[in-house]
């Protein structure tokens, strides 16, 4: 009976090894499937991190140009002489909302701060000269027609003379720029302030009160 016990754990060790010995068989096959495996999310991996990295590139560009876009509205606001805009200020432009705001200091204002209707008018004429102009001038798409309605709201010529002079001076740059994207741009304004110089297929028509031009309401009268 020893003797029996004694082969049967014999015959037990060696069964164990046995099957040990298979396991150990199969793992050159699992070790290369796993390598290919490894290998195919090599590939994964690379073309991730190319992507990532073009991201990057796109992202980096849309940075560039909206930072260009705020160069240019900064240029406008302190060529026109904007209220509370200085030269050490610089703008800001949210790329979620294309909100501008002027950071002077530790201080932030946008449109929503700069007081009167007649400045929110002249904050938003700027800005949209800015968008188009810088936009132009990277070969952007744009639209080719600006429309700008009462510029000078609110804006008195007789208190701001430099202000509303400088405002049209810079609408008239940029419809008098060539840079291949020609643009049409459409005034609407209740008193004209003629470009100081010569500008191409420039019309005017005054639309109040006038003989060969009356008014679209007939019985109203007034600017």
């Amino acid at each position: 009976m020893e003797n029996i016990r004694d082969i049967e754990r014999r015959i037990a060790t060696l069964k164990e090894r046995e099957n040990s010995l298979l396991r150990l068989q199969k793992m050159p096959a699992a070790v290369d499937e796993l390598e290919r495996q490894a290998g195919s999310l090599q590939g994964d991996i690379d073309n991730l991190r190319s992507t990532v990295a073009e991201e990057r590139a796109r992202l980096k560009a849309a940075d560039d140009k909206i930072d260009a876009i705020a160069a240019e509205f900064k240029r406008i606001l302190m060529a026109v002489s904007f209220p509370g805009m200085y030269e050490d200020d610089y703008v800001q432009i949210d790329p979620r909302n294309w909100n501008p705001v002027i950071v002077h200091d530790d201080l932030k204002w946008g449109f929503w701060d700069t007081g009167s209707g007649g400045k929110k008018t002249a904050f938003n004429v700027c800005y949209a000269l800015a968008l188009h102009s810088a936009a132009r001038a990277m070969g952007m798409p744009v639209p080719s027609i600006l429309i700008i309605d009462s510029p000078t709201k609110n804006i008195n010529d007789g208190e701001n003379p430099e202000l509303v002079r400088a405002l049209y001076d810079e609408m008239y740059k940029l419809a008098a720029a060539s840079t291949g994207q020609p643009v049409q741009l459409l005034l609407i304004d209740s008193h004209l302030v003629p470009p100081q110089d010569e500008i191409a297929d420039f019309l005017q028509q005054r639309m109040a009160g006038e003989p060969d031009a009356p008014s679209l309401i007939p019985y109203y009268v007034g600017p």
